[in-house]
């Protein structure tokens, strides 16, 4: 998918801007895609119902994933 490709090339700064909050979203879309790219169900619902309930903390993780392994966590 063209998105997660794009995802997966930007520039380290741009993936630390992109997880501050708020704009963690793309974040959350992205983890969505690449397991339904993947065709991983379960893990898919997992994300979907953490960008519900826990976007207004998780975008702390993502931003000390990305400063410290310049990609997001995954399960």
């Amino acid at each position: 998918m063209a998105y997660i490709k794009w995802m997966d090339e930007l520039t380290k700064g741009l993936k630390i801007l992109f997880s501050i909050l708020f704009l963690d979203l793309f974040w959350m879309v992205y983890r969505i895609l690449k397991q339904a790219r993947a065709k991983n169900w379960s893990m898919m619902v997992v994300w979907i119902v953490i960008a519900v309930f826990l976007t207004w903390i998780w975008w702390i993780v993502d931003l000390i994933f990305v400063i410290k392994d310049d990609n997001v966590i995954e399960f």
